[in-house]
């Protein structure tokens, strides 16, 4: 088969193709998970310089500042105006034309975008001269004992048991999802980028058509890992402002400031400071990090943990986005799900747990459900899964 070639030997790579039934899908999905490849985390060993100063580069500029690890400068094509970006404000950020043709030789660049394909990125920077190229989840999971920031981009060589379970998520999906989900297992387990046909990258993460052609005016909306409030803001636009509640829970203190700010113009709009588990209690919390802040046993502060269930929500749709938070947050509000049957959109790129064991929960006390999968950016990242039920689909048609 013409894929033999391309998991055998090209891991770091982009791979055209049409896969036309389950089966293929099917034989493809096994080799990209019995191969015996193996990605690792790359140290920095030399001068580095930056790709990318959007979203991402921020979190980079974030995560090299916290280490104390020196970078010359950012390059970025929108150079002139992010000059008048207070964010910016006394970072050196030159256009990819003005590089000095020994930095490209000799510095490690670090490419902070997610946005766009990214071997044809990298490819087109080869082109360009750049000799040392990296992205910047392989380097950031390399100092992860130090800095929360983790994506989840190292997925090692399943065992039997844990092929078996990948394959009934696999089977349990509808065709666009299985292919969302290769190429997600692709990048996470080879590096190779999947470009397939009638496929796209979507960019409403949270508000799939799937979702939002279901949504009523009685909604119970329950933003878990609110963060500054742009979902919660989100959810409020596709509802045209027609639902019930809102509850936004964030751990963050810096980060529930903002949420507070955001929302206070909300309408039925009620915020909590928590951080949701399995069980009541307190844990150590990554405080202050921003988007990477999250409930980990080295973290800097200690926070209030909270059962979903305990809030007594009666939620119909809760999107969860928690760092790797997600399947302990989840058996915390089994309950909810029983009893109340919400639509769920769950991030699963943060770590392992989102290959399987977070779809096989959603799978085991979810039932009656659809399930989905989609990408919302490139190198596996944004990645949720969706689970449905099937009562909405039919409450819809009547």
């Amino acid at each position: 088969m013409i894929y033999d070639k391309y998991l055998e030997f090209n891991s770091y790579s982009s791979v055209i193709m049409d896969i036309k039934n389950f089966a293929e899908a099917s034989e493809f999905l096994e080799k990209i998970l019995i191969s015996d490849i193996k990605i690792s985390p790359i140290l920095i060993d030399k001068q580095v310089i930056l790709y990318g100063a959007g979203s991402l580069g921020k979190m980079a500029k974030n995560f090299f500042d916290y280490l104390n690890i020196p970078f010359l400068y950012f390059v970025d094509k929108n150079s002139d105006l992010l000059k008048s970006d207070a964010d910016w404000s006394g970072i050196n950020i030159i256009h990819p034309d003005k590089v000095k043709e020994e930095d490209k030789k000799n510095c490690l660049l670090i490419v902070c975008i997610v946005t766009t394909q990214l071997i044809t990125l990298r490819d087109e920077l080869k082109a360009d001269g750049w000799e040392d190229i990296a992205f910047f989840y392989d380097v950031c999971e390399a100092y992860s004992d130090r800095y929360p920031l983790t994506n989840g981009w190292f997925l090692n060589k399943p065992s039997d048991d844990e092929l078996d379970d990948i394959k009934k998520v696999f089977s349990a999906l509808d065709d666009v999802s299985r292919m969302h989900y290769l190429q997600f297992l692709a990048w996470r387990r080879l590096r190779i980028e999947l470009l397939l046909k009638d496929i796209q990258i979507i960019n409403n993460r949270y508000f799939i058509p799937e979702i939002t052609n279901i949504l009523h005016e009685n909604e119970v909306f329950v933003d878990c890992g609110a963060h500054n409030g742009s979902v919660t803001k989100k959810f409020v636009e596709v509802t045209n402002r027609k639902y019930n509640k809102i509850y936004a829970i964030e751990a963050d203190k810096d980060n529930f400031a903002a949420l507070e700010d955001n929302l206070r113009n909300i309408p039925n709009c009620t915020t909590i400071k928590c951080a949701l588990g399995a069980k009541e209690g307190e844990e150590k919390f990554y405080q202050g990090f921003d988007y990477a802040s999250k409930v980990n046993k080295f973290g800097n502060e200690t926070v209030k943990i909270t059962k979903l269930d305990s809030l007594n929500i009666p939620a119909t749709f809760i999107k969860m986005h928690l760092e790797g938070g997600e399947l302990s947050s989840l058996a915390g509000a089994l309950n909810t799900i029983k009893k109340y049957r919400p639509i769920l959109a769950v991030t699963i790129y943060h770590n392992p747990d989102g290959v399987f064991k977070i779809p096989l929960y959603l799978m085991g006390c979810a039932q009656k459900y659809r399930y989905y999968m989609r990408l919302d950016s490139w190198g596996g990242t944004g990645a949720v899964f969706y689970a449905i039920p099937e009562e909405r689909y039919k409450r819809e048609v009547s």
